[in-house]
């Protein structure tokens, strides 16, 4: 029988005996690691007309450059600790998961929010499931179409319900960071902490 782990804004999130997670929320759009490393439209640029705004990203433009508006560490940051701006002035963020041997300051370390399905989760799930839940196996249902995911961001610890831009866009939902989504609690989700997902590896926290 499912244990209620505990609840984030007004969603309850269940384990079952064998270790799956799941939930049903909303889903906002996360563009995090859609640094263009595909071909496809980058979330962030120094003119900020990329698919995601850069206040979304905890950034801003000041006197025509990009700067960080916090602490957030979204984007790879040059030596002046502000974001750096690559060829074409992408500004590249990162997500949780990082590609092994990949160094840290090449875009393409990232998953790309525009071609892989992805889930992201609160802090919470990490810290209160028992297998590792970084790179492990996912999936996301929205009416009858279920989209194979990894879990490959992780979000605030208030906020719970999101997916890719590809992820959105293979469920028929909105893929816009900028308006699309969908508010009502509709999508089904479903993680299996300690299971990786095809073609990734378990990243402990």
């Amino acid at each position: 029988m499912a244990k209620v782990l505990g609840s984030i804004a007004g969603v309850e999130i269940y384990e079952d005996p064998d270790g799956r997670v799941w939930y049903r929320a909303g889903a906002s759009i996360d563009a995090d690691g859609a640094n263009g490393q595909h071909g496809q439209p980058v979330a962030y640029n120094d003119t900020d007309t990329g698919t995601d705004y850069l206040q979304n990203g905890g950034m801003r433009l000041l006197g025509g450059r990009v700067v960080r508006t916090g602490s957030s560490a979204i984007a790879i940051l040059g030596p002046d600790g502000q974001p750096r701006v690559f060829p074409n002035g992408v500004i590249a963020s990162k997500t949780w998961y990082q590609f092994p041997d990949v160094p840290a300051d090449d875009p393409s370390a990232y998953v790309d929010s525009e071609t892989v399905p992805y889930i992201v989760v609160p802090p919470f799930i990490v810290k209160n499931t028992v297998g590792v839940v970084r790179g492990c196996r996912a999936t996301a249902t929205y009416g009858d179409v279920t989209v194979e995911c990894v879990v490959a961001d992780k979000g605030p610890s208030n906020r719970i319900g999101e997916i890719s831009i590809a992820a959105a866009r293979a469920l028929g939902i909105n893929p816009s960071p900028k308006n699309g989504g969908l508010e009502k609690p509709l999508v089904n989700y479903e993680l299996w902490p300690g299971v990786a997902a095809d073609g990734y590896v378990l990243q402990p926290a």
